[in-house]
């Protein structure tokens, strides 16, 4: 007997989201050390505090977005939640 292949379902969009700009983040943050070490190969002497705020901006907005996201989370999976009810909602009518 063969199995039918299952497909996967869709990754919401929110999920997607957070995987682009994780992905966004570490470009970027890995971009700013490649500069930070060309101007320190290059020998320029200069001041650099623009290098950790440009590197730093990004992660504090993600962090932003994960606390928002884990809100929604929080807020959609607990009683009362569209999912939670949805799925308790089908168990009731099965059972």
């Amino acid at each position: 007997m063969s199995r039918i292949p299952r497909f996967s379902k869709p990754q919401e969009f929110s999920k997607w989201l957070l995987v682009q700009e994780s992905l966004l983040i570490w470009i970027i943050t890995i971009a700013f050390i490649v500069l930070a070490f060309v101007c320190v190969h290059n020998q320029y002497f200069g001041e650099l505090p623009w290098l950790a705020a440009m590197c730093g901006f990004p992660w504090t907005a993600y962090g932003v977005s994960q606390a928002f996201y884990y809100k929604k989370s929080t807020a959609e999976n607990t009683k009362g939640g569209i999912k939670y009810d949805t799925v308790v909602g089908n168990e009731d009518a099965v059972g």
